[in-house]
């Protein structure tokens, strides 16, 4: 009898195997291939967050300290008391940095915060924060000129001629400062300066530094600086409660979130910038110039989600991190202050005193964030760290030939 064709049981039983081998095989390499790709994608997310944050970080402290005085910005006091209000999370810890010292007179370039922030599950410790001070360079109306390139007021008499125009080789602003109690007016020649159009853009919120031509500061005030000696009633920072488009003025009135605008106050406001007698109304050779302040702290209202912040002044602070884990500052500081020749330097400091703030010379950062959503494979984050050091440019400088 013929027999007939087909597999026999032992053939279809190796077949299977090799079936079951081959797919086994395949199929362990294609979940191999996607948590590879998963975990590149985790760590490309991290890095990406990282480099993020520290990218304004970095951009925001080499700006800082520029226009600032090596003294600081003052800032309103009686008897070498404030209360000015500092940017930061303030439900997060508590309100325990709701205020600048209250014993400072001035704003440095750079405040420190050692662990003022919140700890995070990961950190251990509460993060670090830091608040940064540095002038706008880039205000520019669409004409082309700087907030600052010129005094708000310059009286005719003075040899100029009024207006700002580019045909005026001895331009004389005719702006105009007004003070009452409770409030501050300050009105800018629209041929010098448009406060509503181009780069300029003045908002409420905004921090405007008054500067009389006797207060060394970022350069643009007039040629005739000859006395260096005190800036406590030569310069006055305010913040912008309105601003008037049709008029090109700008209004600083009691009561702002600072508390920069209390005129109250025995030192560091528009009063002392008075010409004599006290009260006259009238003020010397002025100009305007706006100030960034730059706050950077872990925000810790979501654990899972921990943010880096970015807060302008006192505007609703904006994520530039997804999940910062941890945050923390460390600073290169001279000695003894620029009398020490040649100057050495304290390296790496955590928590500088008061009286060294103003000699910060370098900033390090180290972050350290995770990925946003566990492996696959493991169950577990990613986590990575980033950390770079910033020589500050506008405090870098160091004269050692006394």
């Amino acid at each position: 009898m013929k027999r007939e064709s087909g597999f026999s049981l032992v053939e279809v039983l190796v077949a299977t195997a090799l079936m079951v081998i081959i797919l086994g095989t395949t199929v362990g390499t294609l979940t191999t291939a996607i948590n590879t790709t998963q975990g590149i994608g985790l760590l490309a997310d991290t890095q990406e967050n990282l480099r993020a944050g520290m990218n304004y970080m970095v951009r925001d402290l080499l700006q800082a300290g520029e226009g600032v005085p090596q003294t600081g910005l003052v800032i309103p006091n009686t008897s070498g008391a404030s209360a000015v209000t500092r940017p930061g999370p303030y439900t997060a810890p508590a309100t325990s940095f709701g205020t600048f010292n209250t014993t400072w007179t001035a704003l440095p370039a750079i405040t420190t915060g050692y662990r003022l922030g919140p700890t995070t599950t990961t950190s251990g410790v509460a993060t670090d924060m830091v608040t940064i001070l540095y002038a706008d360079t880039t205000l520019q109306d669409s004409n082309g000129h700087w907030l600052n390139e010129f005094p708000i007021y310059l009286a005719p008499a003075s040899g100029g001629v009024a207006g700002c125009a580019s045909s005026n080789p001895n331009p004389a602003p005719a702006g105009s400062i007004s003070a009452s109690a409770t409030t501050v007016t300050v009105t800018f020649d629209k041929s010098c300066i448009v406060i509503n159009n181009g780069n300029t853009g003045l908002n409420p919120g905004d921090l405007i530094m008054l500067q009389n031509n006797n207060t060394v500061g970022d350069g643009s005030v007039t040629g005739t600086d000859t006395d260096v000696s005190d800036t406590s009633s030569s310069m006055a920072l305010l913040c912008v409660s309105s601003v008037n488009s049709a008029s090109n003025s700008v209004t600083f009135s009691a009561g702002d979130p600072f508390g920069l605008n209390d005129s109250g106050q025995t030192t560091g406001t528009i009063v002392q910038m008075e010409l004599s007698p006290a009260g006259s109304g009238k003020f010397p050779t002025t100009t305007a110039t706006r100030f960034w302040m730059i706050t950077y702290y872990i925000d810790n209202t979501n654990p899972q989600r921990p943010q880096l912040m970015r807060e302008v002044n006192l505007n609703p602070p904006q994520a530039v991190g997804e999940v910062i884990e941890n945050l923390q500052l460390f600073y290169d500081i001279l000695t003894s202050g620029p009398t020490t020749i040649p100057a050495t330097v304290v390296a790496e400091q955590e928590s500088p005193t008061d009286a060294q703030l103003p000699y910060i010379r370098d900033a390090y950062i180290a972050m350290f964030a995770r990925s946003e959503t566990t492996f696959a494979r493991t169950g577990q984050y990613f986590r990575n760290n980033l950390e770079t050091v910033v020589s500050i440019r506008g405090l870098d400088f160091y004269n050692q030939f006394q």
